[in-house]
């Protein structure tokens, strides 16, 4: 245990001590601060303004290319066009078949001629066919009463008996084909109605179809064109 006479020693001991320490502290203080306040002194108080950017330069403007013109060619052919024909309205004659033909109205039929006598018996006698557009003529130096018969035919006929003036006096339609073994004594005879000039044979049922009557008129073309008066 420490006596109080101790206690009180060792108090004045220490406060004699931090009175030591102050007194140094407080001689050594104030040049430190002076220079301290006299540094802060030197510092301008107003703030140096900010360094300006310079200014950019604007990029100098490339040269535009001003265009080129090209000389406009000159035509070197100063002949006028040729004016384009307009097309002729003359209608081109129809050229003439080279076979005869004879016009019964708006039908027109390639006919096999008969005028000699030799031709006439023999007329479409033997033959097995006659195609739709084909006919037979038989062709007279006058008018006269002529008549027919059927000899050795193969298919039936219409028979269109023709004037002088080139119109039809008359048709005998569907005439029968006989039997071939028929005795030429009794075949049957077929008289026109009037004296006539010409005889076209056609197949049976066409003077019908194509309407031909008493009066159509008759025309010859292609190579018999104007012949005979019609």
């Amino acid at each position: 245990m420490v006596s109080l006479s101790n206690h009180v020693a060792i108090s004045r001991l220490w406060i004699a001590t931090c009175l030591l320490f102050f007194t140094l502290a407080c001689a050594t203080d104030p040049a430190p601060r002076a220079e301290s306040t006299a540094t802060v002194a030197a510092i301008p108080t107003t703030a140096a303004p900010p360094p300006t950017a310079a200014a950019i330069p604007a990029p100098t403007p490339l040269p535009t290319a001003a265009p080129t013109l090209m000389p406009t060619p000159v035509p070197t052919d100063t002949a006028a066009p040729t004016p384009t024909l307009a097309p002729s309205l003359t209608p081109e004659p129809t050229p003439t078949p080279n076979v005869p033909l004879v016009r019964i109205g708006d039908t027109v039929y390639v006919v096999d001629l008969a005028l000699t006598p030799e031709e006439r018996v023999q007329g479409l006698s033997g033959r097995p066919s006659l195609d739709a557009d084909r006919a037979m003529l038989f062709v007279y130096e006058r008018d006269g009463p002529l008549w027919f018969w059927m000899p050795d035919m193969h298919f039936p006929l219409d028979m269109v008996w023709i004037k002088a003036d080139c119109t039809v006096a008359g048709v005998t339609a569907d005439v029968p084909n006989p039997p071939l073994d028929t005795p030429r004594d009794q075949l049957p005879r077929y008289p026109a109605s009037e004296p006539v000039r010409f005889v076209l044979e056609i197949n049976a049922g066409q003077a019908e179809t194509h309407a031909i009557i008493p009066g159509s008129p008759v025309e010859f073309a292609g190579t018999i064109t104007g012949q005979w008066g019609c």
